[in-house]
């Protein structure tokens, strides 16, 4: 038996024993309502009227916070994401480059999208922090939490746009007395991934109990680790999915993935009649054959092994630091109000390598040079073709630059007349060393993201009650500011100058500082060396190297009200109906700062290889982000009703019915409207059924709407005009957009044995299908092309709008379709287009009982989810199918007496089904992913992780410690290999996002409570 079966066979004879020893202790333990209140558990049911969860409708995910942080004491984030509901959001494991922040924690319930999961603090919207509206769960104060609430399910119609997939709500304790401290350190079995904080809290009742101040803060910690110190990531693996996907050649998983046309030290193209096209530079200025891996079937630049350039130093989890204070006041107005004001700031700062710099084979990225180059041995240049002249007919099959030079297709800049000497590339990953050191040492010299997001929050409101009638009025006022840096960006200018070497009175110089017209242009030019494997010099690099930053800043103003209370007797004779109005506006501004811009490019004045790939290049080798200055209104009126319809007949011991409707308007688009309706039928004390049914939506963000435009150069095949050429690409946000829409329903049901007090289950279906969904559609897709030319003879399909063309009215069919109306610019924009659907299960069963001196409790969470498949634009005839596991499971498990606490978690992910094509066109929609998705291995294994938490209180005085050990994956589990088909190996650890490597992890610590 292996020490997995051991654990679970101790677990499921702990589980039985305490069922056995129940009986002894069922007339001691309070009743199931008594035991929610208990345990801090999480009281948002999804309504405004209910406030008794066992009267909701809506399914509820019910979590002792507590016990979840105990398991797993680095985070509340890091908890969350182990249970079973939340899927798909970003991690410090999410790595990107400098255009976006992707080393936070954001929230995703179902694996549906963070933009679709609305994260509340308190009830109150939050500022959003990330460029795609989402909240990064960092920033929010922690050491106050007391409940983290959950709601699943369609919830717009009373919280508002985003709640399509659900709700997730930080709730603070606002009554908080005492003071207490927490302090932990924790680090991986490789001796990594160092994580310590420190937290306190504090908080006193004034003015005779009717007045109460509390404040608290916390610090966290965390080592960034690189991805060559975990087992996939270790001596070069670089693992790819490679294949097309086909039947033929399906996906396969590829270890040592090289990319052996832009290899480690170079691969020479110098033309048909050179000699040494293919070569690399194992010996600085000197060729040598390439060293060839095993090919890739269907790649003609990827191999398995060999010389190949691959990405040595990515992270596999970023660095984090985290700062956050809080504090609140708050104060009784008489006897029936109460007036608060309360204040939060946080940082979150994280930092992470993203790849070593390149020399590319893109065109338009610098990677040329003269073979007369004086980094060349004399006897390489005469092999390059040095002693050849352009023009002549010896130049035949070699490389020359045309004279007299075209015009820039950006700015009609001419570059200056090239030499008559031919050209070769050597595209190369020649960077991964920079003076003969590793680029990720000191100083890094790798593409770097720098995210410094910091969020301030003040609120002030008043509740009360009048008239029988509650009432709650609140201002919040929320600002985030994301700084995000690439602090070694490549600026492609001085890139190109510095590639430009010849030897000037003996001394290598950038051609450019020689010519008295130009040298102005680049003051203090170093050449740059690509055919020495110990890399460029440090001087060069500091040359090239340009820090670039944006900042966004993203405002809220949110004034809401809420007003509920009985309809002053009216209703059926089963009760009273039960009413909330509330109404909401909300402001909110979307600045981008930027001190470069993916609209630069580089002005060819004094760059004689400016044009040599064929487009004019752009500035800057990284993202970079435009500068955008946006805003919106939002106004909000809702209505609900809780309408008791039966109560104490047969059958019916309680039924109600909850009625929800919302009207919203935007500022940039027509009025919506969602609404819900939901049924809760109690049948007698053991069995309540309940359902819901809503449509829901989400509203685009100021980013989807006004994304800052990028412009780079792309070949594209115009299917219209049949033209085949170099134009732009511009790729922005659209502000065009009209909300997503979502039917939900969710029936389900919850027992509860009186005879067995502390026990629930429930079981919960739900299904969502959501419509005009916002995807990113491109008109390089042959597909959207399709789309508009159906649309003849008017072209009226809104894709066509994604060509801009000479000619934008087809009303002369001849001139429209002529080579002449080749479009100047396509675009990539997000569009109203897709379809998408889950569909699935929920559930839930809980125990809690005495024995052996102390209490025990057990709880599993399961969810079900064998749908989510979307369809991405009108002319897709597939459903793409979602990597993720079917069915998703958490057991929490703890025994807890006078002295000591043992808690017990369990994380189990079953094995993937990759979704292979159907291979038959004639599927039409019914098909899976256009015939296209078909893999060599089609499984992932099951993934199951094991946690486990050993506690020991103390009292001194009037002060109780407690010292505690966590230990996260006990047994050590694997996470199942699943790489990425990006084509740069390494840059990606190869598994899934929900998995973790870390590896068996250590966290020791104290709290203290005085």
């Amino acid at each position: 038996m292996t020490s997995r079966n051991i654990l679970r066979a101790a677990v499921a004879a702990l589980c039985a024993t305490g069922s056995l020893s129940a009986n002894q202790v069922w007339a001691q333990t309070t009743d199931a309502k008594d035991d929610t209140e208990d345990m801090g558990v999480i009281t948002v049911t999804g309504s405004r009227t209910i406030k008794d969860n066992t009267q909701s409708p809506t399914p509820l995910t019910t979590v002792n916070i507590e016990e979840l942080v105990r398991t797993t004491p680095s985070d509340t984030a890091d908890a969350l994401n182990k249970l079973p509901t939340i899927l798909g959001g970003r991690t410090p494991r999410t790595q990107g480059n400098g255009s976006t922040n992707n080393g936070g924690n954001t929230l995703s319930l179902r694996n549906f999208g963070p933009q679709r999961t609305l994260v509340l603090l308190d009830g109150h919207r939050i500022a959003p922090n990330n460029q795609d509206g989402s909240v990064n769960i960092d920033v929010l104060p922690q050491m106050l939490v007391k409940n983290v609430d959950i709601v699943t399910g369609g919830a717009s119609a009373i919280y508002g746009s985003d709640a399509v997939a659900g709700v997730v709500n930080y709730q603070l304790d606002k009554e908080y007395t005492g003071a207490s401290v927490k302090a932990d350190y924790g680090m991986s079995k490789y001796s990594d991934g160092d994580t310590y904080q420190v937290g306190a809290a504090w908080g006193t009742d004034l003015f005779s109990d009717r007045g109460h101040f509390e404040v608290a803060a916390r610090f966290r910690h965390q080592d960034m680790i690189p991805m060559s110190d975990r087992p996939y990531g270790e001596d070069g693996q670089a693992w790819l999915l490679t294949g097309a996907g086909t039947l033929a050649s399906p996906f396969v998983n590829t270890p040592n993935g090289r990319v052996i046309t832009q290899a480690m030290h170079g691969n020479i193209n110098c033309g048909a009649a050179c000699t040494l096209n293919g070569y690399t530079f194992d010996q600085a200025g000197i060729p040598e054959p390439l060293v060839h891996g095993t090919p890739v079937p269907g790649s003609t630049s990827l191999e398995s092994g060999g010389d190949g350039g691959w990405v040595k130093y990515g992270t596999f989890r970023s660095e984090i630091e985290m700062k956050d204070v809080f504090a609140r006041f708050d104060v009784d107005l008489g006897e029936n109000a109460n007036w608060y004001v309360q204040g939060s700031w946080a940082q979150a700062e994280n930092a992470s390598d993203w790849i070593n710099w390149v020399a590319s084979t893109a065109n338009g990225r610098p990677s040329a040079i003269f073979a007369n180059n004086p980094y060349l041995a004399p006897q390489t240049q005469a092999l390059l073709g040095a002693n050849i002249v352009c023009g002549t007919p010896a130049a035949t099959g070699w490389r020359c630059l045309p004279t007299p030079p075209p015009p820039s297709p950006v700015d009609g800049v001419r570059p200056p007349t090239p030499p008559t000497t031919p050209y070769l590339s050597v595209p190369s990953y020649i960077w991964n060393s920079v003076d003969g050191q590793p680029a990720n040492g000191n100083p890094n010299r790798m593409y770097r993201t720098l995210g410094d997001q910091q969020s301030w929050n003040v609120q002030t409101g008043a509740t009360g009650e009048i008239g029988g009638f509650s009432w709650d009025v609140y201002y919040n006022h929320g600002n985030s500011e994301l700084t995000v840096t690439n602090p070694n960006n490549t600026d492609n200018a001085k890139y190109l100058a510095s590639l430009d070497a010849v030897l000037d009175g003996g001394t290598i110089k950038c051609w450019v500082t020689t010519q008295p017209a130009f040298a102005s242009l680049y003051p203090g030019c170093v050449p740059t060396n690509l055919v020495d494997p110990a890399g460029p010099s440090a001087d060069a690099y500091n040359y090239l190297r340009t820090k670039t930053a944006w900042t966004l800043t993203q405002e809220l103003d949110d004034v809401g009200f809420s007003i509920l209370g009985g309809l002053w007797g009216l209703g059926l004779p089963a009760g009273e109906i039960t009413a909330n109005f509330s109404g909401e506006a909300r402001w909110a501004t979307y600045v981008m700062e930027s001190n470069a811009f993916p609209t630069d490019f580089v002005d060819c004045t004094g760059l004689r290889m400016c044009l040599q790939g064929g487009v004019n290049p752009v500035r800057w080798v990284q993202n970079t982000n435009a500068e955008v200055d946006a805003k919106q209104y939002v106004y909000e009126g809702a209505l609900e009703f809780n309408v008791p319809l039966l109560k104490d007949v047969p059958g019916f011991q309680d039924l109600s019915a909850n009625l929800a409707g919302r009207w919203t308007k935007y500022e940039n688009f027509e009025s919506v409207e969602s609404w819900k309706t939901g049924l809760n039928w109690k049948v007698n004390d053991t069995l309540r059924i309940r359902s819901t049914y809503s449509s829901d939506i989400r509203a685009p963000n100021l980013n989807d709407l006004f994304q800052p435009a990028g412009l780079s150069s792309t070949g594209f095949r115009d299917l219209l005009t049949g033209k085949n050429d170099n134009t732009r690409l511009r790729t922005s946000g659209n502000p065009d957009l009209t909300p997503e829409e979502a039917k939900t329903v969710t029936v389900g049901f919850v027992l509860t044995p009186p005879s067995i007090s502390g026990f629930s289950v429930s079981l919960d279906f739900y299904e969502t299908k959501l419509t005009n969904a916002i995807t990113q559609i491109s008109y390089q897709n042959d597909a959207i092309q399709g789309l508009c030319i159906g649309s003849a003879p008017a072209y009226d399909s809104p894709f066509c709008s994604l060509a801009i063309r000479p000619l934008m009215d087809p009303s002369n069919l001849t001139a429209y379709t002529s080579t002449a109306n080749y479009p100047l610019e396509v675009l990539n924009r997000p569009f109203n287009a897709a379809v998408q659907k889950i569909k699935g299960y929920d559930f839930e069963l809980d125990y809690r009982w005495e024995m052996w001196g102390g209490q025990f409790s057990f709880r599993h969470l399961a969810t079900y989810q064998p749908v989510n498949s979307t369809l991405n634009t009108p002319a897709s005839k597939w459903y793409t199918w979602a990597v993720q596991p079917d069915l998703l499971q958490s057991t929490f498990i703890s025994y807890r007496n006078s002295g000591w606490d043992v808690s017990l978690q369990n994380r189990w992910l079953s094995n993937v089904t990759l979704e292979s094509s159907s291979n038959n066109l004639n599927d039409g929609v019914d098909g899976k992913n256009g015939g296209t998705q078909n893999y060599a291995d089609e499984t992932l294994d099951a993934y199951d992780v094991v946690d486990v938490t050993v506690a020991k209180q103390f009292e001194f005085g009037d002060s109780k410690v407690e010292a505690f050990l966590t230990v996260n994956n006990v047994l050590d589990e694997r996470a199942p290999l699943f790489p990425s088909n990006s084509g740069l190996p390494g840059l990606f650890y190869p598994t899934q996002p929900y998995y973790d490597d870390m590896g068996r992890f250590f966290t020791t610590g104290v709290r203290v409570t005085f």
